[in-house]
């Protein structure tokens, strides 16, 4: 009878000292993931914490929003969904994003979760930051802004330095030219009417800081925090209230010559190409299934307010609306072409005698209003909607995806955006989305507070939290469940002083919708594990 020598190798051993603190808290967290938090799909999910910082940052330890949001990327991407990474490269500390040591870290464990990635970068390539520009560069074409003042007309109005609300007449443009002159016209420093002369008298600086000056980059470079640019308000404040003419004359003309210069030509073409036909890889990865990492570095820059036009060109193609909530012919409409249907039938053998154009006068036609243009612009959508054919494939071809939103407070300046980033689970069935939040504001805005609040209600990894938000969300709870969890949230800070790091994973769907999870070291095969399978990906 033969032997047959069977040899077990054992695993190898890990030295946990040989690797950077910085893998250890992503092999740790997504440990977890894959053993507690895993196997629960999710439309919407929140991560929650306090102070824009990482998590965990001891000797021993790194544990960064980014890193949660990775690992909870690779838990739910699957191989037939879309996957969109947004990631803010301008996060700052040690190890943050806006350093090459850190940016270069966390590439690391995104090629390793995702290596048949494609990585775009969104921004104006003038920063000494140059390893984040060897992506190629996300251009949206401009064709398709110049056919949406509406959306156009949105965006430029979160911007507004006066909360102005633009109408899509405002915002319409054919050229690059025109653009231009819109950006510097609603962006510019606004007249002194006694209306904004009053508002200047009657606000304080920050409140004006926050309400008035949707892009506080009107008065800072990229590079500049706002701080600085709160500063240079309260001058501008001062200086128009004491009237010294020369002085705020000199103020609106820099204010002015950012905005030119920002939105030269020359800049606009690093956002917007000129082709026609220009494909952009977004949505062309998406459609393949492919992950997408978009690196952006446009916040606190005049070039912020693109990003949600990005969003809204990704969800026109890839977003599924579903056949009873799209716009319907009304009975009256299709009455109508019935009717223009028969007397066209009947003018097939009439001559047709047409009065000369130029024989119009420009008061015999009616005024181009904001009004009349919606009109229009629905009526276009109204005569598109009722040719669709309705497949039988789920989602009618389009890919189901999956939008990561790292720092998502920052897109909270601009409300309107942001709700649309936000609400795009509910408009769109084939669409998920996740969201990191940092909730550490003076002032916390109805719009940061509506989607935090939004984002605990089905699926939401807590860290922390500003404690009006928690007191709001756990308003209908029994105190005693409340006593639970403030207690627990102790247990969390005492593990944070001590370099540990844990969290509430709070589940809408589980009989017990609230478990603390605290991140430890795994064991040294469970780790060989985990890397195993980060290289089978």
């Amino acid at each position: 009878m033969p032997f047959h020598l069977v040899l077990y190798m054992p695993s190898p051993e890990i030295d946990e000292d040989s690797i950077s603190r910085y893998k250890r808290g992503f092999e740790w967290f997504s440990h977890l993931v894959k053993e507690k938090v895993s196997g629960r799909p999710w439309r919407r999910l929140g991560v929650m914490s306090f102070y824009d910082a990482p998590y965990a940052e001891s000797s021993r330890l790194y544990l960064s929003p980014k890193q949660v949001m990775l690992a909870m990327a690779g838990e739910a991407k699957k191989k037939e969904q879309g996957l969109v990474f947004v990631v803010d490269a301008l996060e700052k500390g040690e190890m943050g994003l806006s350093t090459q040591p850190g940016f270069d870290q966390f590439m690391e464990e995104f090629d390793d979760i995702f290596p048949e990635s494609v990585k775009l970068y969104f921004g104006p390539k003038d920063s000494d930051r140059t390893w984040l520009h060897e992506y190629p560069s996300l251009k949206m074409p401009i064709e398709w802004l110049v056919k949406r003042p509406n959306i156009f007309a949105q965006v430029l109005s979160d911007a507004s330095p006066v909360g102005e609300r633009i109408g899509a007449g405002d915002a319409s443009f054919e050229t690059t030219e025109g653009m231009i002159e819109v950006l510097v016209e609603k962006l510019g420093p606004p007249s002194l009417t006694e209306e904004v002369m009053g508002k200047l008298r009657d606000t304080e600086r920050s409140e004006y800081a926050g309400e008035a000056v949707g892009l506080m980059t009107v008065f800072v470079s990229p590079a500049t925090a706002v701080s600085r640019g709160v500063r240079y308000l309260g001058k501008f404040m001062s200086l128009v209230r004491d009237r010294r003419k020369q002085e705020v004359k000199d103020v609106y003309q820099d204010w002015t010559n950012r905005v030119v210069e920002g939105y030269s030509q020359e800049n606009l073409e690093k956002f917007f190409s000129l082709d026609p036909d220009h494909k952009s890889g977004l949505i062309e990865a998406v459609s393949d299934y492919k992950p997408v990492l978009l690196v952006l570095e446009t916040r606190g820059t005049l070039y912020d307010l693109f990003l949600p036009l990005v969003l809204q060109h990704l969800v026109e193609e890839i977003g599924y609306i579903p056949p009873h909530r799209r716009p319907r012919r009304e009975p009256e409409r299709e009455k109508k072409d019935t009717k223009k249907k028969q007397r066209e039938e009947t003018w097939e053998d009439e001559g047709l005698v047409y009065e000369d154009i130029a024989a119009i006068s420009e008061s015999d036609l009616p005024p181009v209003t904001d009004q009349l243009i919606q009109e229009v612009i629905e009526q276009q959508d109204l005569e598109i909607g009722t040719d669709i054919e309705v497949s039988q494939e789920e989602f009618e071809g389009k890919p189901e995806t999956i939008l990561f939103l790292d720092a998502a407070t920052h897109l909270s300046k601009f409300t309107n955006s942001f709700k649309f980033a936000l609400n795009l689970p509910e408009k769109y069935p084939n669409m998920s989305v996740a969201a990191s939040f940092f909730t550490n504001r003076e002032k916390i805005s109805e719009a940061l507070q509506e989607g935090v609040l939004d984002y605990m209600r089905e699926r939401a990894l807590v860290f922390d939290l500003h404690p009006h938000l928690f007191d709001l969300a756990t308003a209908k709870m029994p105190v005693s469940r409340k006593a639970w969890l403030l207690e627990k949230l102790q247990e969390m800070e005492r593990l944070r002083r001590q370099g540990g790091v844990a969290f509430l994973e709070y589940d809408s769907i589980k009989e017990d919708k609230w478990k603390l999870h605290v991140v430890e070291r795994p064991e040294p095969a469970a780790i060989a594990k985990l890397r195993s399978w980060f290289q089978r990906r």
